[in-house]
């Protein structure tokens, strides 16, 4: 089958969104499939065209006619020219469905050419809807207007949660029904068969933008109370990975909590960098405050046989069974969030339990399972759009 892939990023941009795509495309190419990723170019210096580990990778400058009179000129102006083009390559690559992940400005020109072009269309949610930085959901009349055009035009919709797909389906305001289906994030469990990071004393780990709704701010302020007063807990560090607009006022906050070197910010890290800070902790922190889809980091988590602690947020309960392989908290609560992890930090034998429940749990979602799954969605999206004259 030949899949041409609509993410809301791709790299060198770094995330989750754009990791699971990375993972996904190299899972079907395994299977014997054909892959194309279309993608926003921004910023417009990186390449129009690149083959970026193996995958072939288009970029298009995406227009879109929002509120203002600069992008509604642009989207006009120069919009009809990226349809062709997107159009043009979809026909050379002789694409035979359209499968948008997380809807955003190239989904705009993923749609308008599958409908061009008489292609099957698939939309992924990747719980944009409440996770989105800047709200645009909430805001922007013309996402509001582009995500409902996108779940109306998809031949079959799906959540990388349940949590996830109920959300979308409320949005829409009715049920997906046949349409609908739940797809979770998942992990090449042999990328983690590999030496762990090592530091100079256990650690606790995150990792994430450095947003607002991932709770990094709490995060640090529980750990700086068992910093503060341990009561039996194992002595442990904090580390956290990423970048983002709050990266200097999550060192601030750790500064004014006189956390010193009990808390590293290690920045930005590759997937194989991630991969081994995964695997060295004692366990792994999931903070957000909002409602996310299914977080890539949690699946990682799994697959390195971290124990978690995760806010209840959006599909991270789906994966993680509180007790068994994790800790599960309400969310935007510092006061639960510190004695989960001062649980956690104070009980090396629950510990070991929850490696153990996990690695058995990763297989689950390892990527060999569900770019099946996604095949099996592909070729019910080809059935229905066929079925329906399209």
């Amino acid at each position: 089958m030949n899949i041409a892939i609509f993410p809301s990023a791709f790299y060198p941009s770094l995330g989750g969104v754009e990791e699971l795509v990375r993972q996904l495309a190299h899972q079907l190419k395994r299977d014997g499939h054909r892959v194309m990723i279309a993608t926003n170019r921004w910023p417009k210096s990186i390449p129009q065209r690149e083959n970026i580990d193996g995958l072939d990778v288009n970029r298009y400058v995406c227009r879109v006619p929002e509120r203002t009179w600069r992008q509604m000129g642009g989207a006009l102006l120069f919009g009809p020219g990226t349809l062709r083009s997107v159009c043009a390559d979809l026909r050379s690559f002789d694409a035979q469905i359209v499968h948008i992940q997380c809807v955003s400005s190239s989904a705009y020109y993923a749609v308008n050419a599958a409908r061009r072009l008489k292609l099957p269309l698939v939309a992924t949610l990747q719980g944009e809807l409440t996770m989105d930085a800047s709200r645009i959901f909430q805001t922007s009349r013309f996402a509001q207007g582009l995500m409902r055009n996108v779940l109306s035009k998809a031949d079959v919709v799906t959540g990388c949660s349940e949590h996830t797909l109920a959300e979308g389906a409320a949005f829409y305001g009715k049920p997906f029904g046949g349409r609908g289906r739940a797809v979770p994030n998942g992990v090449l469990c042999s990328d983690f068969e590999t030496p762990p990071f090592r530091h100079e004393r256990p650690y606790i780990f995150a990792i994430g933008r450095h947003a607002p709704q991932k709770g990094f701010d709490n995060l640090i302020r529980a750990f700086a109370r068992i910093v503060l007063d341990p009561r039996g807990a194992e002595l442990h560090d904090l580390l956290i990975a990423g970048d983002g607009p709050e990266s200097e006022t999550l060192k601030q906050i750790s500064k004014e909590l006189c956390l010193g070197d009990r808390v590293t910010f290690v920045g930005r890290k590759s997937h194989q960098e991630a991969v081994e800070l995964f695997l060295g902790c004692s366990f792994f922190v999931l903070s957000s405050r909002a409602d996310e889809g299914l977080p890539v980091v949690t699946v990682e988590a799994l697959a390195a046989g971290a124990p978690i602690v995760a806010t209840r947020s959006g599909g991270a309960p789906e994966a993680i069974q509180d007790g068994v392989n994790g800790l599960i908290v309400p969310k935007d609560n510092v006061d639960a969030l510190e004695e989960a992890m001062r649980r956690m930090a104070s009980d090396p034998v629950m510990r070991a339990g929850m490696r153990a429940a996990n690695a058995s749990r990763a297989r689950l979602y390892d990527w060999a399972n569900i770019a099946q799954q996604y095949v099996n969605v592909y070729e019910r999206a080809i059935e229905r759009h066929k079925a329906a004259g399209k």
